[in-house]
């Protein structure tokens, strides 16, 4: 089931409030962003700049410590929360990015609720599962 249930970027919805529908979901699936036709989507230049942003936050060694979970959170969905109101993409990369974006809180609501114990492989799949914008984007 493709999770199309995002209201556009423009309408400025938060890491949250998206976070909330992601955990909401009967089925909690997530779907992977498949290329356009073998090429890459077209990102606007907003929607890389923040991705770029959240690569920074991410590889930031500083967070690969446990008890820093709850800065990583606040930092990222900040980073999020910006993402969307600056985002102006529409129609098919639109979707494609809210299918990446799906995956991306998905492991953001993880990261806050999972235990130390399981804290540095959530973080190791947050970081990829950012990363991975620019295996679909450019």
């Amino acid at each position: 089931m493709v999770l199309a249930a995002f209201v556009s970027c423009t309408s400025q919805q938060t890491a949250e409030q998206d976070e909330n529908k992601t955990a909401n979901n009967s089925e909690d699936k997530i779907v992977t962003v498949t290329l356009n036709s073998g090429a890459k989507w077209k990102a606007d230049e907003a929607t890389k700049k923040n991705v770029t942003a959240m690569i920074q936050v991410v590889s930031d060694s500083t967070y690969a410590d446990a008890g820093k979970r709850k800065q990583l959170y606040t930092k990222l969905k900040t980073k999020i929360d910006t993402l969307v109101k600056e985002c102006s993409m529409k129609g098919a990369e639109h979707d494609a990015l809210h299918m990446w974006l799906e995956k991306v809180l998905k492991g953001l609501k993880e990261l806050k609720e999972e235990d130390d114990d399981e804290y540095s492989e959530v973080y190791a799949a947050l970081k990829k599962d950012i990363a991975n914008f620019y295996q679909s984007f450019e």
